[in-house]
């Protein structure tokens, strides 16, 4: 070789130094980027913002997706400066991407994309969100090789947890009493379960402080999962305590068939046995059949009862497939069962069961897909327990799967949001690092060696990440934010922002719409609103409500919605046109969905407005016909016959709505109605009461005072007449010649 060649190759080694150099640098910047991104994300259950519509889910769920698309940046450079952090495919990662991709597949052919794309400001669990949650799944199995890593992404968790159970012990506001950031004490209960699962595992594997510190965890978040400040989840206890159950009989199933000692494994035969006799006496017991009883009693169990016998029905319809993620509400209309009000809710967006949301969100291929990452992660995890070197790890396997089976069980009785998906899929990629990893140090390494390739595709995932930050999680988050700033504007000001969210992203297309109606309605009684200003935003909503519409024909809701607004509005200008269109509407709802009362109550209104007197009553009936111990029904009529003058038979109808569980007591509005039909009946003892409880709402009204001396005087309590009536004259002088009679009575 002569001489220029030598220094010909030798530059070209340096060269190759210096770029292998560099490229490790950048290497260590990336996987710093991810490490600490998915350090943030686990932050994702504090995360609350009241500048937001929905304000404990949309922050959540944009704070998680924006880091997502953040490490999912660093990741792809990462790979292209380390080729060995591509993706290696397992059981587990294939049954994952399976799941996401029916989802898709049902979509495309559900009810609304749209919807099941972009989901709702109220759960922000669509497509996209799903995106989101299997790159995470992608990012952390194939970055996250070590064990040390695991141990500090649990111990991160476990701290994030302890600061949300601070949180909820020490709040003041009612709203975080229960749930704290989370809002809600079942998502809560299912969010920490996951951490109490991790701080049981590091607490059997860790020694000395570490011991002390995951005891101390675990024994903290235990205390508020059976003793928060509000109502306990009963779903997730017993889903808890079975997972004990299952893990304490696992771990000794397993010490027996792995331990090589015949005495070894006769005790712990023993004990497996002695373990399932203590299991089964157990359910016999007193307290065990109680809580069963309580909970088969409660309202919220005959609630599900009645939404599960619905979702079955759906499911029947479409059972391959489903209708798509996030349309239960549509199919919920279409089987709408009418004694659903009787569990005290009348719209239900979910099943809160894990099995039917998902049977009539993508059909039976969709469950059994999703049944598939249960099944290939038990698989492996059980197979790993047999060829443990260390049989010490066995507790990180059991400790897996017993905490699969309690989110799986607790799953029965609600329904997942960002945080408790992101500790599922995070728990999938521990299980992935586990079975890949045989419980090791670390997963065994591909080639490190880095190899020129194109930057276009890399460069192409790129680009499609930063139009996802863009459009998929800053523009909702604006939408929402219009959303909430446009309900505490003037009307005129209003009006534009509704327009500006509605048109900001598709995730407020029925949301937004929905709230502008709403919205504008408020102001159709008000005596000092500018009628043209107000007739101006009906023109606006109206055509944001069609697009609505036009986007999903199915949707009962936005049909109704706008039923409503033309009832509404017909108030403002008495033009006939309104009624019209809003009985075309109506009619259109009904047949959608044919057994819900909410669409004859809003008929009954038409007729009323329209001067059809026998309709009205025709369509109220039908209501109290489909489900005759439903109180509003009842309470509705007895409006209907107080407008039409006959006060008997609204108050007939307003006590049978009393007797059925209607407390007009809670708003002044409703006790005003009711003292107005007691006055013209002269009903004086009734109205005493009544009178009492208004002022409790309205301690400065003169004309109430002084229907409560009138009452007071009928029934011949002339004192109590004149203190009411001098006290009424002292708020409003001008009522003097009108009660000076009755305050004389006394005096």
């Amino acid at each position: 070789m002569g001489k220029r060649s030598r220094e010909k190759k030798e530059r070209i080694q340096q060269e190759n130094t210096v770029k292998y150099s560099q490229k490790s640098k950048l290497e260590k910047i990336y996987f710093f980027i991810i490490q600490w991104g998915t350090y943030l994300a686990l932050l994702t259950p504090l995360v609350t913002s009241q500048n937001f519509f929905y304000p404990y889910v949309v922050p959540k769920t944009i704070f998680f997706r924006i880091l997502v698309d953040i490490i999912l940046i660093a990741y792809i450079l990462l790979v292209t400066v380390n080729r060995s952090y591509k993706p290696r495919m397992n059981w587990l990662s294939w049954s994952v991407l399976g799941f996401v991709v029916v989802s898709f597949v049902a979509a495309i052919f559900g009810e609304d994309f749209i919807k099941s794309f972009w989901s709702s400001f109220e759960r922000m669990t669509g497509l996209l969100t799903f995106l989101h949650l299997f790159a995470f799944f992608l990012i952390l199995t194939s970055v996250f090789r070590e064990r040390k890593h695991w141990e500090k992404i649990m111990t991160i968790s476990i701290l994030i947890g302890m600061v949300l159970t601070l949180q909820v012990f020490t709040s003041n506001d009612p709203t975080t009493r229960g749930g704290g950031s989370l809002g809600n004490t079942s998502f809560m209960s299912a969010y920490i379960l996951f951490n109490i699962f991790f701080a049981i595992i590091l607490f059997f594997i860790k020694k000395g402080i570490g011991k002390v510190f995951y005891g101390v965890t675990l024994v903290t978040m235990l205390f508020l999962l059976l003793n928060p400040p509000e109502q306990p989840t009963q779903g997730a206890i017993g889903a808890f305590v079975g997972g004990i159950f299952l893990f304490t009989l696992l771990y000794f199933l397993f010490r027996t068939i792995l331990s090589g000692k015949k005495q070894v494994k006769r005790i712990i035969v023993f004990s497996v046995l002695a373990l399932f006799l203590v299991g089964v006496a157990f359910t016999q017991t007193g307290f065990f059949k109680e809580k069963i009883s309580e909970i088969s009693q409660s309202s919220s169990w005959e609630a599900r009862e009645v939404v599960w016998t619905m979702a079955y029905e759906i499911w029947q319809e479409r059972p391959w497939l489903g209708w798509g993620e996030d349309n239960f509400t549509i199919a919920f209309t279409k089987y709408y069962e009418p004694s659903l009000p009787l569990t005290n809710d009348i719209w239900y967006d979910r099943a809160h069961n894990i099995v039917f949301d998902v049977l009539v969100s993508s059909g039976i291929i969709g469950l059994l897909s999703y049944l598939g990452i249960f099944i290939a992660s038990a698989v492996g995890l059980l197979k790993l327990c047999f060829r443990l070197s260390d049989k010490r790890n066995i507790i990180l396997p059991l400790g897996a799967i017993s905490l699969l089976a309690v989110y799986f069980a607790q799953n029965i009785w609600v329904f997942d949001m960002v945080s408790s998906y992101m500790m599922f899929f995070l728990t999938l990629s521990f299980v992935y690092f586990l079975t890949q990893s045989n419980a090791g140090e670390r997963l065994p390494e591909a080639s490190g060696e880095a190899k020129s390739q194109s930057v276009f595709a890399p460069g192409l995932l790129i680009v499609v990440v930063l139009i996802s930050i863009y459009w998929g999680n800053i523009k909702p988050a604006l939408a929402s934010h219009y959303i909430l700033e446009a309900r505490y504007m003037s009307l005129e000001k209003s009006i534009n922002t509704f327009e500006k969210a509605i048109g900001t992203s598709p995730v407020a297309l029925y949301e937004g719409a929905e709230q502008f109606t709403t919205y504008l309605s408020e102001f159709v009684f008000t005596e000092d609103v500018d009628k043209s200003i107000l007739l101006l935003g009906f023109d606006k909503a109206e055509v944001a409500m069609k697009k609505a519409i036009e986007a999903s024909p199915n949707n009962f809701r936005s049909r109704l919605m706008l039923g409503k607004m033309y009832n509404s509005f017909y108030n403002v200008n008495n033009d006939q046109q309104l009624l019209i269109l809003a009985k075309e509407t109506l009619e259109h709802a009904k047949d959608l969905s044919p057994e819900n009362q909410q669409v004859y109550w809003e008929l009954s209104q038409n007729e009323l407005y329209g001067g059809n007197k026998e309709k009205s009553i025709e369509y109220m009936q039908k209501a109290i016909d489909l489900e005759p111990g439903y109180h509003m029904s009842y309470w509705y009529m007895g409006l209907i016959y107080r407008v039409m003058g006959d006060n008997e038979l609204a108050w007939e109808n307003m006590k049978a709505a009393r007797g059925r569980g209607f407390n007009w007591n809670l708003y002044l509005n409703d006790i005003v109605k009711v003292i107005s039909v007691n006055q013209a009946l002269g009903n004086y003892e009734e109205l005493i009461p009544l009178y009492e409880t208004a002022l409790n709402f309205d301690s400065k009204n003169a004309k109430l005072f002084g229907g409560l001396a009138v009452s007071y005087a009928n029934l011949g309590y002339f004192q109590k007449a004149s203190e009411m009536a001098s006290m009424a004259v002292e708020l409003d002088p001008t009522l003097e010649e009108n009660l000076k009679e009755i305050i004389d009575l006394w005096n």
